[in-house]
């Protein structure tokens, strides 16, 4: 894990520069690991005990899923059901279980650990709250929302103290500009996927974001080139295999998310070590 003070140094780095416009937020001096969902292969997906995986593999920023409840309040999720990923079907004795369409009490009493593994049996679906309040000890929480509207999001992020200390993102680039209305200090970044044409990054300036995340396998030299030339910094989702990082660092790209935070740190320390000369 990162020092405190070296980590909190380049936190307010990228933030302020994010809150000013500047052309390309700073980063640790190399790109920034962010891991997809936490250490989502070490633990199960978008609960505590893969966020903490997350803070131990050394994650720059910690991205998870949220989604609102009937009444409300956001959950950590990534699909619309429960599903896949809790015993809700069993529990519940229905299916398909929508977390749209049920109570926080009921979501409370899931397991969303023993479809993973025996041993993470008894993990619950976070809140977004007390997932925030777990990521924020050690890194930075990227949230990307599923579900919900831009003034519960605001709401909870002004309750925590926490407007301009995460990053925000969203395929939902309408809630962007919706959350960038409601709080135009806060870091956003816009996700992408399949072909960026220029159309689509024209459009890119309405929504306040500083950042674009895009799917990696569709990033170019060129792409990732002219989106730094606009201001914009460049994040790749979800590349797992080293030689597509290494592809990735060598164009520029400003963070990846991965499924593998542990593996990338590595081989970006790995990068960073002087060869000796031949």
């Amino acid at each position: 894990m990162h020092s405190p003070a070296k980590t909190v140094a380049w936190q307010a780095g990228l933030f302020a520069c994010l809150a000013g416009g500047c052309g390309s937020p700073p980063s640790p001096g190399r790109a920034l690991v962010i891991a997809h969902r936490g250490d989502s292969r070490q633990a199960p997906e978008n609960t505590l005990a893969a966020f903490r995986a997350a803070l131990a593999a050394g994650a720059d920023m910690i991205e998870l899923d949220a989604r609102a409840s009937a009444d409300g309040t956001l959950w950590c999720l990534h699909d619309a059901t429960l599903d896949r990923t809790t015993n809700a079907r069993a529990l519940l004795d229905r299916t398909p279980v929508r977390i749209g369409e049920i109570s926080s009490q009921q979501i409370e009493i899931l397991d969303a650990g023993g479809w993973f593994d025996p041993d993470f049996a008894g993990q619950r679906v976070p809140t977004l709250s007390s997932a925030l309040d777990l990521i924020q000890s050690g890194s930075v929480a990227l949230i990307e929302r599923k579900s919900g509207d831009a003034g519960a999001y605001i709401r909870l992020l002004r309750e925590k103290d926490l407007t301009g200390k995460v990053v925000v993102q969203s395929f939902d680039w309408a809630f962007l500009e919706q959350v960038h209305a409601l709080e135009p200090l806060q870091p956003l970044a816009a996700l992408g996927d399949k072909d960026p044409s220029p159309d689509r990054l024209e459009a890119l300036q309405g929504t306040g974001a500083r950042i674009v995340a895009w799917e990696y396998q569709h990033l170019t030299p060129d792409v990732i080139s002219r989106l730094h030339q606009r201001g914009y910094a460049v994040w790749a989702w979800t590349p797992d295999r080293e030689a597509d990082w290494q592809r990735l660092i060598a164009w520029g790209i400003d963070g990846i998310i991965t499924n593998r935070p542990g593996a990338l740190s590595a081989t970006i320390r790995r990068r960073a070590v002087p060869q000796p000369a031949a």
